[in-house]
Order: structure tokens, then C-alpha cells, then sequence
């Protein structure tokens, strides 16, 4: 693990450190998805597709509502039901 200090300009810019930018595997003009959760801040490179960065991502929700098969046919009764 490695610790580095940047400092922001201005403008509020930086420039990220070149072991960051090998580490990500990002060039100049890439992209980097930048996480923030609370006052933690993740960097990530930009994922090649967003569908499969993000498949999966609701599972524990759906599983709470005892899966998305009952969650559409509850949601169909209570249309039907008011629309009748």
C-alpha cells in the first residue's frame, strides 16, 4: 500500500499521482469512477460495461420483497385492483 499527499489548485484539481494512474490502468481522456461514501473516497477505473458492473447490485432487495417474480404480481394485483 502506498500513501501520497496531492495538492488541489485553484480550481480545484489535481493531478493523480502516476502510481495511481498505472495502478488504475487509465491514459490521458480515460475516465475514473469516483466513489464517495461518507468520507471515504474510492477511485476506480471506469468499467468497460455499466451492465455488468452493476448486475446483482439489488439481489439482498429483491430477496427482501421475496423475489422480483412476486414483487410483479403483487404490484399487478394492487393495479388491477384500483383500476377496476
Amino acid at each position: 500500500m502506498l500513501a501520497t499527499v496531492v495538492k488541489l489548485s485553484e480550481r480545484n484539481q489535481t493531478v493523480l499521482p502516476k502510481i495511481a494512474r498505472e495502478a488504475l490502468g487509465v491514459e490521458p481522456g480515460g475516465h475514473i469512477l469516483v466513489i464517495v461514501d461518507g468520507q471515504d473516497v474510492r477511485l476506480l477505473p471506469e468499467p468497460e460495461n455499466w451492465s455488468d458492473y452493476i448486475y446483482g447490485l439489488g439481489k439482498a432487495m429483491w430477496e427482501k420483497l421475496g423475489g422480483g417474480e412476486n414483487f410483479l404480481r403483487e404490484e399487478r394485483a394492487a393495479w388491477q385492483a384500483t383500476h377496476s
